[in-house]
């Protein structure tokens, strides 16, 4: 699985998911932040899952109908427990990852949202 991992999310993530054996694009290292729009089509073109703290991506999904890759959105997880919280999400999750859900990840909940295509 290759994840490409928003701004907002930890350096300690990025770590995390690396030290674990996932192929991980982490937008800083790339240089300026191209937004939202160019993330979505990225991940969307080479088939990376998008890991963000950004409702943002929802919007450009459901409001503008854009094609998206799955996207793990991590809601009030503090920095250091992110890529903790991110493995055991990957490893539980593998299936409606697969068929491009939407998962929102909060201190007390797992909410999915699959989109498999037709």
């Amino acid at each position: 699985m290759r994840l490409l991992l928003d701004s907002c999310i930890s350096s300690y993530a990025v770590k995390d998911l690396r030290a674990a054996g996932f192929d991980v694009l982490w937008i800083p290292e790339a240089g300026k932040d191209p937004g939202d729009d160019e993330i979505l089509q990225k991940a969307y073109t080479e088939d990376l899952t998008i890991v963000t703290s950004d409702k943002d991506f929802g919007d450009l999904i459901f409001v503008f109908n854009k094609p998206h890759p799955s996207i793990i959105r991590l809601v009030d997880i503090p920095a250091r427990n992110q890529g903790g919280v991110l493995l055991k999400v990957i490893d539980t999750h593998k299936e409606d990852i697969m068929k491009k859900a939407l998962i929102t990840v909060d201190l007390y909940r797992i909410r999915i949202r699959s989109f498999e295509e037709a």
